[in-house]
């Protein structure tokens, strides 16, 4: 019929598989494969997240995931680890009567589930480059920290790794990256607990 094809792999090895993909093949219809856990409802244990990746290094197939869990968590990590289809069943309420209520997802949980692979969707599109920071110099600011000390201080003490302390936000004194330049330092005036240590407080 030239329709696609979407091949579940519930209860098969990968010997039974490589022989119905070798003959669905030859039709020369776009074929997908899911990995399936035949269990009603699944668990945690059974999901099989790990052959989604199994799937598409062997067959070269868009791949996808037909889940009986009941939650939305495992085609979420399906998504996450390139799943392109999912495949689960849907009820108005799990406690209706039938074979597989209770393995399947309810409305409001189909709209969790779309509006949770929507976000990974973008998360993957959109790749952050740990080499490059730029964008949160703003932030940064606000986040990293200075050194402050944790006691009063006299001018004429000498600052130990125990007087000091990082606090937010950066700029408002020496950078506590920069801790061990000060360490052995004397003050050269007093310093109020919490407050700020700057340069001007320490001999050079």
């Amino acid at each position: 019929t030239g329709k696609d094809i979407i091949l579940s792999s519930g209860m098969s090895s990968f010997n039974e598989l490589d022989e119905t993909i070798d003959f669905l093949k030859q039709f020369k219809n776009k074929l997908s494969i899911l990995q399936c856990t035949t269990k009603y409802p699944t668990s945690a244990e059974d999901v099989g997240l790990n052959v989604i990746n199994e799937l598409k290094e062997r067959y070269k197939l868009s791949v996808g995931l037909s889940d009986h869990s009941s939650t939305i968590y495992p085609s979420l990590a399906a998504v996450a680890l390139g799943a392109e289809i999912l495949e689960f069943h849907v009820v108005f309420d799990k406690k209706m009567f039938g074979p597989d209520s209770k393995s399947s997802l309810t409305i409001s949980e189909v709209k969790q589930l779309v509006e949770g692979v929507r976000f990974i969707e973008k998360s993957l599109e959109n790749k952050i480059d740990k080499t490059n920071n730029t964008k949160f110099k703003d932030l940064k600011k606000i986040f990293e920290k200075s050194l402050a000390v944790n006691k009063d201080m006299q001018k004429g003490d000498v600052i130990t790794f125990y007087d000091l302390e990082a606090k937010k936000p950066s700029g408002y004194g020496i950078s506590a990256k920069e801790y061990k330049k000060v360490l052995g330092k004397k003050v050269i005036k007093d310093i109020k607990k919490w407050n700020f240590l700057t340069k001007d407080c320490i001999d050079d």
